[in-house]
């Protein structure tokens, strides 16, 4: 289950993303051409839930089988649409938000978990009564990406029986259906099935990871305000970029022998603008990897370039909202020292934040075949 985890996210990341490209891939050009077309106006909506959550704690591993529990938790989301309405059709796009929750994991091995996490949610499901139109029901799908902290991890003393994760820090995802039921003109009721996932990318072993199946229920609230979005208020982007990344990473590989690596890479990309609130990604990457030279408890071989490197080919898609930006890619090995090593394809997902118009930040977990190789954490340049 937990491989999978990973590669199902991907699958709902560019759904969601693909969604949002058919939606408003030419938005902008249309508000641009002033002379033929009018305004936009547009409905601000913010989107407010507060949900309980039930599942239990996964052991998808078989030195994880005590730690089976029931898990209770909260959930606080926020969710931002802009429902643009032209000649009276309405369209909706994404919505974007944030997401804060805490879990209790149900035993004194397990602990408690606390994550916070962009939101990206995409609507698959709209009824609306015709006699009432402020009573509807949709349904969606989402897929959150943040960090999470558990209160407890591994220790040969204190907690062997945690034999999942290494770490207090850790990486947190989160994909879930939706479905709403709005019973008066900004109230809603809801219920939400989904997984949640903690692990820290083999930054310190063990790293089985955490799963947690739920269900989660609750209410919300939608508020509005209306906005003339006018033509000039919209900027032309160009229709390509170019965005040069360096990146590091530690890596830990085995329990017993816990020599630590850092890998590095150097990306170049360039960048398809789609719409204001997406653009495809094509990269070429040089990775420095040492773990292929890893025996475990034999000393490293002598270093050499042709046994370090990887080079790689990846198409992605990164979504926006505000400086914050969500990263999907699927890549090839071009070239690697053992071709039995890993998978020929890896994926990719992450965060990115943008400091300033040339600048950004960007952390992103590279995985084999939905098993995590390492996170990554640098800095891109845009030109």
């Amino acid at each position: 289950m937990k491989k999978r985890l990973i590669q199902i996210g991907l699958f709902f990341g560019f759904f969601f993303f693909g969604c949002t490209s058919f939606l408003f891939g030419n938005s902008t050009v249309f508000i641009q051409d002033t002379a033929k077309k009018p305004a936009l106006l547009v409905s601000k909506q913010s989107s407010y839930t507060l949900g309980l959550v039930n599942g239990f704690l996964l052991p998808h591993h078989e030195d994880m089988q005590q730690m089976y529990a029931h898990i209770s938790g909260l959930q606080f989301q926020m969710l931002a649409t802009d429902k643009s309405r032209v000649n009276d059709k309405e369209r909706i796009s994404q919505r974007l938000g944030y997401l804060l929750s805490y879990y209790d994991l149900g035993s004194q091995v397990n602990g408690k978990a606390f994550s916070t996490a962009l939101l990206v949610s995409s609507d698959v499901l709209y009824w609306q009564s015709v006699k009432r139109p402020s009573k509807y029901v949709n349904g969606s799908f989402k897929l959150g990406l943040g960090l999470g902290y558990l209160t407890q991890k591994y220790d040969a003393k204190l907690n062997p029986e945690n034999r999942a994760i290494g770490s207090h820090i850790n990486g947190f995802m989160q994909i879930g259906l939706s479905v709403e039921a709005h019973v008066f003109s900004k109230a809603k009721v809801f219920v939400e099935f989904g997984m949640s996932h903690f692990s820290n990318a083999c930054w310190q072993f063990p790293n089985l990871g955490i799963n947690l199946p739920y269900i989660q229920y609750g209410m919300g609230i939608d508020l509005y305000r209306k906005v003339d979005l006018k033509p000039k208020q919209q900027l032309q982007s160009p229709l390509w970029k170019k965005t040069l990344s360096l990146r590091i990473g530690k890596k830990e590989i085995d329990l017993d022998d816990d020599r630590i690596f850092y890998n590095a890479l150097a990306e170049f990309t360039f960048e398809r603008y789609l719409s204001p609130l997406s653009n495809l990604r094509y990269s070429i990457t040089y990775y420095h990897d040492r773990t292929y030279q890893f025996k475990k408890f034999e000393k490293l071989e002598d270093y050499s370039i042709g046994a370090t490197s990887e080079l790689t080919l990846s198409i992605g898609y990164e979504t926006r909202f505000g400086k914050w930006g969500i990263l999907a890619d699927l890549g090839v090995y071009v070239y690697k020292p053992d071709f039995k090593k890993k998978t020929a394809y890896y994926e990719g997902i992450g965060l990115s934040y943008q400091i300033n118009q040339n600048y950004k930040a960007i952390v992103r977990l590279k995985a084999n075949k939905t098993v995590a190789d390492f996170a990554e954490f640098g800095l891109g340049y845009t030109f």
